[in-house]
């Protein structure tokens, strides 16, 4: 009888005797799920970040250089219309336009709007005249003089606020890389 119901203990199996032959296939089952969690979290920081991260950061530093230039000295009209800095504004924007990421996309239009607004400011071509020593200048001139100050005040503040919004949109750039590149 004893014989009998180890024999009868034998031939019968339990789940848990063959776990060494399904163990590999659970392994690879989960590492597969996890892979593709990976794949589909970086996926979406890639579609975030853009296309053009290298480009993107370096329309933010040019834009950087430019705005801390209005902020040291004012600038007149024809400075913005000049070939190289012409198309600014229109380049952040349209770098803007490929992201997805609603917070980098906010300051970086925030940023070209602050160059637009610049611009505006920016009094128009007529320059400081060259004087005799001899001659005062008149109420016109000190008039015309103090209005350019004005306006190459306001013209510094608005560069002042675009120079916070690029260092944010540089800080989300780099957080979005870090994310996306592992830098």
């Amino acid at each position: 009888m004893l014989l009998a119901a180890a024999a009868k203990a034998a031939t019968e199996a339990h789940w848990w005797d063959d776990w060494l032959k399904f163990t590999p296939g659970w392994l690879a089952f989960l590492w597969t799920v996890g892979l593709g969690g990976k794949k589909v979290y970086q996926r979406r920081h890639t579609v975030a970040l853009g296309a053009a991260d290298k480009e993107l950061r370096e329309a933010l530093e040019t834009a950087r250089s430019r705005f801390e230039d209005i902020v040291h000295e004012g600038r007149r009209a024809p400075w913005f219309t000049d070939d190289e800095r012409r198309e600014t504004a229109r380049r952040i924007r349209d770098l803007a336009d490929r992201r997805k990421d609603e917070a980098l996309r906010a300051q970086l239009t925030k940023v070209a709007d602050a160059w637009d607004e610049a611009f505006a400011l920016a009094p128009g071509a007529g320059g400081p005249w060259i004087r005799f020593t001899d001659q005062p200048s008149t109420p016109q001139e000190r008039a015309e003089s103090a209005r350019v100050q004005t306006q190459f005040g306001k013209e510094a503040d608005v560069a002042r606020t675009a120079l916070e919004h690029i260092k944010t949109a540089l800080d989300r750039l780099n957080v979005l890389e870090r994310k996306t590149l592992g830098r």
